[in-house]
């Protein structure tokens, strides 16, 4: 996936330049934090997906990140997995983290994935609701997940086979 757009936003690859504005979009919109060096690590991982939303000023706006988790000779399946989304504050509600997560079920399909898979914290009311209007599920509570503050978080799943048969019937 080269590049997508939404208006005057391009959806485009993460690289080590895009770091730092990562690392200040996750502490402006209280994400778990990473360090640059986790960054780095995920940018040279082949089953990592980064994923930045550009401005048409080339700023960084947003972005997303996740994995996908091939399949072992158990399960045979890939799956998805997302650890982070964001979009700064001013721009928030305006279908950018839509165009980011589709941008990254996009990526996830094309890996042929079966499921995406994420944890978000129990008290973020905002983004379950995003989540289950995309078609995610809840499927358990991870106790004391996160810290500073310590929260459980919700473990969600979207079936990327039902997901797909519902865009098909509409």
């Amino acid at each position: 996936m080269s590049e997508s757009g939404c208006g005057n936003f391009r959806v485009r690859r993460v690289d080590s330049s895009h770091i730092a504005d990562l690392i200040r979009i996750a502490e402006e919109t209280n994400l778990s934090p990473w360090t640059a060096q986790s960054y780095l690590d995920e940018i040279k991982n082949p089953d990592a997906v980064l994923l930045h939303l550009e401005a048409d000023d080339n700023r960084t706006v947003g972005f997303v990140v996740g994995r996908i988790i091939l399949g072992g000779m158990i399960e045979a399946q890939t799956d998805a997995e997302i650890y982070n989304i964001a979009v700064i504050r001013p721009l928030q509600g305006r279908g950018l983290g839509q165009l980011l997560l589709d941008s990254f079920l996009d990526a996830s399909r094309q890996r042929s994935a079966t499921n995406v898979w994420l944890e978000v914290r129990e008290s973020n009311a905002a983004a379950i609701r995003f989540y289950q209007r995309n078609g995610f599920e809840r499927m358990q509570t991870r106790n004391n997940f996160y810290s500073e503050p310590r929260e459980n978080a919700l473990l969600m799943r979207l079936s990327l086979e039902t997901a797909d048969i519902q865009l098909a019937r509409s």
